[in-house]
């Protein structure tokens, strides 16, 4: 089932590397907190289930699988996970479209199908290909948060 469009813009997507930086409390992160996760104006957050993935295994290689499934459950418990059903063809045509990773195609066909933005932390794919992915798809890049 797709989910209807948001219309009042109090909705967002966040990517996988933006929970990274909350979660190691990097100067990013501390800036990611205050202007993005705790911003009163944005009601619902939405995530791609790869996202809940990544963070699993990228944190149970530094602190143990018991220990990341508790962070990342913690963490994750107000976030909407976007059903990958209605994600996968959406993810296909921007991989095929774009070279970058799966995961992130996933990210962005979040924020594509709930017509959205996409916070994520800049990465060269990327932005060797934001200018026409930005026409698809609202991205909005953490470290030009201020």
């Amino acid at each position: 089932m797709i989910e209807k469009k948001d219309s009042q813009n109090d909705s967002i997507v966040v990517d996988t590397s933006v929970l990274l930086e909350y979660l190691e409390d990097t100067p990013l992160g501390k800036k990611v907190f205050q202007k993005v996760l705790s911003n009163e104006e944005i009601k619902k957050f939405y995530i791609a289930p790869i996202v809940d993935t990544e963070l699993k295994y990228i944190l149970c290689r530094r602190k143990g699988y018991g220990k990341a499934i508790k962070i990342v459950s913690e963490l994750l418990k107000d976030f909407a996970i976007y059903s990958e059903e209605d994600l996968r063809d959406e993810a296909a045509h921007l991989k095929c479209d774009f070279a970058i990773s799966l995961a992130d195609c996933y990210g962005l066909a979040t924020a594509k199908l709930l017509d959205i933005p996409i916070y994520m932390k800049k990465e060269v794919e990327i932005e060797k290909v934001f200018k026409k992915l930005s026409l698809i798809v609202k991205i909005k890049f953490i470290n030009d948060l201020k």
